[in-house]
């Protein structure tokens, strides 16, 4: 091969390279997450850390405190240690309705907050637990959702554990949360305990110690929710010092369900509507299902009893044998 060819191979074998690493899953990151062309990509050191012995190294850039919001403990493998990943903030419930349980829960975790020097000063580790039970659909969700509304508001966060893999995070996780950042009011959510900590759960002991144990913190509300405290062990639902509070949250009664309704309705609808009538038909049913009374009805456009009569199927257990129609109250 002549030399003039040879610095030609050359030259296109280095441009085919720099195309190909331009396409490594690395620099697809950098350029599907770069927000603006002069700014620093997240994923590239910016600073330095220190380390002892005056030892330093390459950091990110840093921030004081993560912002105000929801999150989940999350193992980050490019960086080989666990961190912080906010999640989206589900407001489609976002009401308050006239609601005992939502008042007396909304009042007794705000006066927690305000009461940190009273625990201080008789020497009480600032926590604590709140668990709500009761079938499903009848607005835990959205109590919580108001909750987590109640402490972003107050520039707290709140972290969502969802499994026993979670459990590990938040345990291998929340002491160095802490070194950063001792102070912060926080939420622990533990939805659904009973997958959780149920009877025959592994994970039961590694959740008391996150609760009581030598795990715990302060400055933190734990809220937990259920549709089967029968599957709990006593020794989570009776001992206050995990749960301090508990709350059978019901099915809605008239004036929630009246109250839901028109929340959901615009002027125009409640003209159109027999707000009485729905309320009298939905007796016995939860916000689940009222919910899908407005949709199918006013978004949908489907006729009430049309509705009302699919509802009604719903409570029947599905079977293949029927009549081959096509339809949940079928």
């Amino acid at each position: 091969m002549k030399d003039y060819e040879l610095e030609d191979y050359i030259a296109d074998l280095k441009i085919e390279l720099d195309d190909a690493e331009m396409e490594t899953p690395r620099n697809e990151y950098i350029r599907t997450h770069r927000h603006d062309e002069d700014k620093p990509v997240s994923n590239s050191p910016t600073c330095w850390g220190t380390l002892q012995d005056e030892e330093f190294t390459p950091a990110f850039t840093s921030v004081p405190k993560v912002p105000a919001g929801i999150y989940e403990v999350v193992w980050n493998r490019q960086l080989n240690q666990h961190t912080l990943k906010k999640q989206p903030f589900k407001t489609d419930e976002l009401y308050q309705l006239p609601s005992y349980e939502i008042m007396d829960i909304l009042k007794d975790i705000q006066n927690f907050w305000d009461r940190r020097d009273k625990y201080k000063e008789y020497n009480f580790v600032h926590k604590r637990g709140i668990l709500m039970y009761g079938e499903p659909g009848c607005g835990k969700s959205g109590i919580i959702q108001l909750i987590a509304k109640q402490l972003i508001e107050n520039d707290g966060i709140i972290i969502n554990i969802k499994d026993q893999d979670d459990v590990d995070y938040f345990m291998d996780f929340i002491s160095t949360f802490r070194k950063i950042e001792p102070n912060r009011p926080l939420i622990v959510l533990l939805e659904d305990i009973d997958s959780i900590a149920g009877e025959n759960s592994h994970s039961t002991s590694r959740l008391l110690n996150i609760l009581d144990g030598v795990k715990q913190i302060e400055d933190v509300v734990y809220i937990a929710t259920t549709n089967y405290p029968e599957k709990l062990q006593d020794r989570i639902t009776n001992r206050p010092s995990r749960f301090d509070r508990r709350y059978k949250v019901e099915l809605p009664n008239e004036e929630i369900r009246e109250a839901y309704i028109r929340h959901k309705l615009t002027d125009e609808d409640v003209e159109n509507v027999d707000i009485k009538e729905w309320v009298k038909r939905t007796e016995g049913m939860s916000l689940s299902h009222l919910k899908e009374v407005v949709i199918s009805t006013i978004v949908m456009g489907r006729e009430f009893e049309e509705v009302m009569d699919n509802l009604e199927g719903l409570k029947k257990a599905p079977s293949i044998k029927g009549s081959g129609k096509v339809g949940f109250g079928r």
